[in-house]
């Protein structure tokens, strides 16, 4: 596992940490809830106590403490903290040959954008997500996985060192690398054509956006079209249209 990534990993919020319990139950070390959840987690805390795991009823002060948030809604869980793979060339080639979408995020940092993004990600069905240094660094923060509400236990992800070759080796593959960007001359109603086939959805940092050499490797660059009273959208909201846009059928 990569030095940036600690060997464990707090999630807070119900169906973040409901989502671990279902998805990784024997990774968890310790389980903090408030008395209203006692009786819905008995069978996990049978099976915790049957490890010797740590777990106990605490008040909500402390459950803040803990939580590092107050937004955790009666329920912290500290688990071990899963590998983050890395992308090779191999799994680059791999994915290109076989229809379905996988998503590239290249310098989005925010903890709630990955998280956001995840969770629609996971909702439409979304093969993967590739992240570069500073998504990847964060993908298992509490943030992350509590604004992703449970759809980072459901979603590879895996770390991407070098974005520019990962997209150049998707295309020479025989995918279909799709820049979204505000410097995009088709729109999403371009995006029909590629339904169905292996499409590799690119997005850049949430300040500068794309790479230029990232965005002029790809197949075709899109814009949202919008009236013009602000620049751009958020990336994960920008993320959620096109998404959406390339799953389900106008």
């Amino acid at each position: 596992m990569p030095a940036e990534f600690a060997r464990e990993q707090t999630i807070c919020g119900l169906r973040a940490v409901q989502a671990a319990l279902r998805q990784r139950p024997d990774r968890v070390r310790r389980l903090f809830y408030s008395a209203e959840h006692s009786q819905s987690l008995q069978p996990v805390l049978a099976q915790m106590a049957k490890r010797r795991g740590i777990f106990r009823v605490l008040p909500p002060e402390e459950l803040d403490r803990v939580a590092g948030s107050r937004a955790h809604q009666g329920l912290v869980a500290v688990l071990d903290a899963p590998e983050v793979s890395v992308v090779t060339r191999e799994i680059v080639a791999q994915t290109a040959r076989v229809p379905g979408l996988t998503l590239l995020l290249d310098g989005v940092g925010n903890p709630h954008n990955v998280g956001a993004i995840a969770r629609t990600a996971a909702f439409l069905g979304v093969r993967a997500m590739w992240l570069t240094a500073d998504g990847a660094a964060c993908v298992r923060s509490s943030a992350a996985c509590r604004t992703a509400e449970g759809g980072l236990e459901y979603l590879p992800v895996a770390a991407c060192h070098d974005a520019l070759a990962v997209v150049q080796a998707y295309v020479h593959a025989g995918g279909q690398a799709l820049a979204l960007s505000v410097r995009g001359d088709k729109t999403l109603a371009d995006l029909a054509q590629f339904r169905g086939q292996p499409v590799l959805l690119v997005l850049g940092s949430e300040e500068a956006g794309l790479d230029p050499a990232v965005e002029a490797a790809c197949t075709l660059r899109l814009r949202i079209a919008g009236t013009g009273a602000v620049e751009s959208l958020n990336v994960s909201v920008a993320a959620g249209i096109a998404l959406a846009t390339l799953v389900q059928p106008s």
